[in-house]
């Protein structure tokens, strides 16, 4: 039941280019005001935000695995998947960066692709074309990353409400004990990134990118977005098309990142055949 509600969220997914037809998080942040008037720790407030949510998903579900030979629990499980998704419309996101390349307006994509979506670090401060690329390219990864792999990863992992308590993890980002969240997000992170990575090398050069790879499996330190960055751009080859000093640079920015979403699509691909087998065989 689990993968027939997984094909038909990613169906759905498809269909709708997004799953804001069920993304509705009013609720959500509304929950985190009352928590944070309790005076709990910060360590129980984040907990009681994840946790009550996501148990009382897992009531209902039970309640409705017996129903209709399970079909109701399979609508249950794609609404919550469904909702577990990343917010906005990626392919539009891509889409309009891959516009302002070619525009070669790259002080509005990090006004819009990076500071508007959240990905921008306060440390970030580019001075060039290149390095605004460097960032957005950073972003859209794990954007792509957080918004399909690691639900999906603790969807089959630990059913509905183990995706629901991802995506609340990611709500709470930078609203609601943000420190604390990050940290939370590094552990939840660490595995499924490196399988995405995996996936990288399989679907691109891994020649080129298992000595990358390797290295991004043994270092702890590393964070998921330059995890992903580094193996992604060793799968593709690297920089070995990119302009000389003081050639255009958009075309090549646009053309990089269209490969950078094919390399995601099909590293998606890869790990639903990969569950599907498995399925097939457990």
């Amino acid at each position: 039941m689990t993968f027939l509600a997984l094909i038909l969220a990613l169906a759905l997914m498809q269909a709708w280019g997004s799953g804001n037809r069920v993304q509705r998080d009013e609720w959500f942040h509304s929950l985190q005001g009352r928590v944070a008037g309790w005076g709990l720790p910060p360590g129980i407030r984040l907990a009681v935000v994840i946790l009550l949510p996501v148990l009382l998903a897992q009531l209902l579900l039970n309640a409705l695995a017996p129903v209709m030979f399970g079909l109701l629990w399979i609508a249950m499980a794609t609404v919550l998947l469904l909702y577990a998704m990343g917010r906005r419309d990626f392919h539009e996101l891509l889409e309009r960066y891959r516009g302002q390349c070619h525009r070669e307006d790259f002080e509005g994509a990090f006004l819009t692709t990076l500071s508007e979506l959240g990905w921008a670090e306060e440390s970030d401060d580019p001075v060039s074309a290149q390095q605004v690329h460097a960032l957005v390219q950073r972003g859209f990864l794990y954007e792509g990353f957080q918004r399909w792999f690691a639900v999906m990863f603790y969807f089959v992992l630990l059913g509905p409400a183990g995706a629901l308590a991802y995506r609340l993890l990611h709500l709470c980002r930078h609203r609601f004990e943000a420190d604390l969240v990050e940290r939370c997000l590094y552990l939840a992170d660490w595995v499924p990134v490196r399988l995405l990575a995996a996936a990288f090398s399989l679907a691109g050069d891994f020649v080129a990118s298992r000595d990358q790879l390797l290295h991004a499996v043994i270092d702890r330190t590393l964070a998921a977005p330059q995890l992903l960055q580094s193996v992604s751009l060793a799968a593709l080859g690297g920089d070995a098309h990119a302009p000389a000093e003081g050639q255009a640079f958009g075309e090549f920015a646009a053309a990089q990142n269209k490969e950078i979403a094919s390399l995601l699509y099909r590293s998606a691909a890869c790990w639903v055949v990969v569950i599907a087998l498995l399925v097939l065989l457990v």
